[in-house]
């Protein structure tokens, strides 16, 4: 199974360079209603209100899990303007299998189960309220199972209708683990690099050089040479000529006339 991720030119090749992949918290992606589906029951006389117990929810979720998100789809012209620098950047194929992210006990939510659910309206009063003991254990699971399930589910895989274009797939890595606060400086901390972009952190994970095996270069990706000049051309020749040596299809869009 190959999947896509949309990004810059410079950030594909730091992410060739590095056979390495960023995972975000949720707090940081695009969306604010991000982590608001959970959909608590009332429940008479609980001193947690379904508010708190979201708003419980959403804190710990976001700070103790990081999320790749990939697309099904490469070719998607939305997605090149919004998430591929306006049609510069590139899409890089990513084989999840051969990068383990179908793994049960390596991911918290492995692609197989991270399609996202797209939906008109949010669930309403239909979760179990969650006790003390459940919202404290939240970022400490490393398995997307029991009851855990349907709460992970919500947090993590809920999104509006309006983002269906995206046609988006989650993998979802436990980070709280790592004892690297969302405020900490850069370094290496078990199997991610940290690094700090806009002040905001970035799990880099490291996956087989050979698990890259597509990039797609975006019809304005020209832009990248004689405006920008983040590459020159003698240079941009040479990465495109050091990705096929690395046995990575390279294919270059082009607007479809019909």
């Amino acid at each position: 199974m190959i999947l896509y991720k949309y990004m810059s030119l410079s950030g594909a090749i730091k992410a060739i360079e590095t056979s390495s992949i960023g995972f975000t918290h949720l707090e940081d992606f695009n969306d604010p209603f991000e982590c608001t589906a959970f959909g608590f029951k009332e429940k008479p006389n609980f001193m947690v209100s379904p508010q708190i117990a979201q708003n419980a929810c959403k804190n710990r979720f976001s700070r103790g899990y990081a999320v790749l998100s990939l697309s099904r789809q490469p070719l998607n012209s939305l997605m090149w303007s919004h998430y591929g620098d306006s049609h510069q950047g590139v899409v890089i194929g990513i084989d999840v299998d051969e990068a383990n992210f179908h793994s049960l006990s390596d991911n918290f939510i492995p692609y197989q189960f991270g399609e996202i659910v797209y939906t008109k309206t949010k669930p309403q009063n239909d979760l179990d309220i969650i006790n003390d003991d459940e919202l404290m254990n939240i970022g400490k699971n490393t398995l997307f199972e029991g009851n855990l399930f349907n709460l992970a589910k919500r947090a993590f895989l809920y999104k509006s209708l309006d983002w269906a274009y995206e046609e988006e797939v989650r993998v979802v890595k436990e980070v709280k683990s790592l004892k690297a606060s969302y405020h900490t400086s850069e370094g290496v901390f078990g199997d991610f690099n940290i690094v700090r972009i806009q002040n905001r952190p970035l799990y880099c994970f490291s996956i087989p050089q050979s698990s890259i095996k597509e990039v797609y270069l975006g019809k304005n990706i020209y832009k990248n040479i004689s405006r920008t000049a983040t590459v020159s051309q003698n240079e941009y020749e040479s990465l495109i000529q050091g990705w096929q040596d690395q046995d990575i299809e390279v294919y270059y869009c082009e607007w479809n006339a019909n």
